[in-house]
């Protein structure tokens, strides 16, 4: 989907119940009668894309949407968790780390209002970040140059603070999306709970597991895998990897209230989060070492220092940096 895309209500796909599958002809030579000569060429017509570029931006049109998750919501992600190999910690609150009061800061499910913005349909790739490096208007990732596990030049960039993954969202006129903003874009209007949909799948992201060792190949890959490479998991807009491979830094301060819940209940509009979170800032989206209730588009985390599993995507503004679609 070219920039200028815009959100669109979903749809229920038709089952395919009933259709029967396709066989080979009995009588191959009768049906090779009359097919002419086979060809390795064939004439193209127009302009044939075989691999689209994937990068560039896509342009969300406002609206608004619910923000965060309903107690439903809440209880079908610790079943979600209840299918790792470490189930017994998703609602045991004396273990040392429990997922439960990072699924309770998803609460509460409130109205949001946004305006127009548009997104990067990827997330930065270490080449991209590099020139901002090379430019003097970034610091470089904390990674050592050359490591395989990270130096690759169409991985996403990882091992950057959140202050220097604004200042290349900066560089490039733009800024980290708001936590509203990321929400929007990775779920739609409607509420996904994963970018592609609602059921979980777990060829359609690069993903991990709550393990005692959370990597998982089962994805096709152990560590961080190259942009875009899972086209079957993007959003209705057309946003790769808004779920697994690198999580991502938006510009909103973690924060939660007395009750462990991460939202007022009131309608906002625009909202930018808690001026100061003694937490660090919001991480969304998951990455290749999270499990798939991680994984979901209203999933939220904090971090206060740069990790190998976060990088970032950056948001633009229509007001300051309007473009054509």
């Amino acid at each position: 989907m070219m920039a200028g895309a815009t959100m669109a209500c979903g749809r229920t796909l038709a089952g395919t119940a009933g259709i029967a599958p396709a066989r080979r002809p009995g009588n191959v030579d009768t049906f090779r009668l009359g097919a002419g000569r086979t060809s390795d060429h064939a004439p193209a017509e127009g302009i044939v894309a075989l691999k689209p570029p994937i990068e560039g931006r896509v342009r969300i049109r406002g609206g608004r949407f619910v923000m965060g998750s309903t107690p439903a919501e809440m209880q079908a992600a610790t079943e979600l968790c209840q299918r790792e190999a470490l189930a017994p910690r998703c609602t045991d609150s004396s273990r040392a780390w429990n997922p439960g009061p990072a699924i309770r800061a998803e609460g509460h499910a409130h109205e949001v209002t946004l305006s127009t913005f548009e997104i990067d349909r990827t997330e930065v790739p270490v080449r991209a970040y590099a020139r901002c490096v090379a430019a003097g208007a970034c610091a470089p990732p904390s990674f050592p140059v050359g490591d395989p596990r990270y130096d690759q030049p169409d991985f996403p960039v990882t091992h950057v603070r959140w202050e220097d993954a604004g200042s290349y969202c900066r560089w490039v006129g733009g800024q980290l999306p708001t936590e509203a903003e990321w929400e929007y874009a990775a779920g739609g209007d409607v509420g996904h709970v994963f970018p592609w949909g609602d059921l979980w799948n777990s060829h359609l992201a690069n993903h991990g597991s709550f393990a005692v060792d959370p990597t998982d190949s089962s994805d096709g890959f152990v560590g961080l895998a190259p942009i875009g490479s899972f086209p079957d998991g993007v959003t209705r807009t057309g946003l790769y990897d808004m779920a697994g491979n690198a999580s991502e830094w938006v510009s909103d301060f973690y924060d939660r209230d007395e009750e462990g819940y991460g939202y007022p209940r009131a309608a906002q509009t625009d909202p930018k989060g808690a001026s100061f979170g003694p937490y660090g800032h919001v991480v969304r989206g998951g990455s290749y070492r999270d499990p798939a209730f991680m994984l979901r588009t209203t999933a939220r985390h904090a971090s206060p220092f740069a990790t190998r599993e976060i990088g970032f995507r950056c948001a633009y503004s229509m007001a300051t940096n309007p473009s054509k679609p």
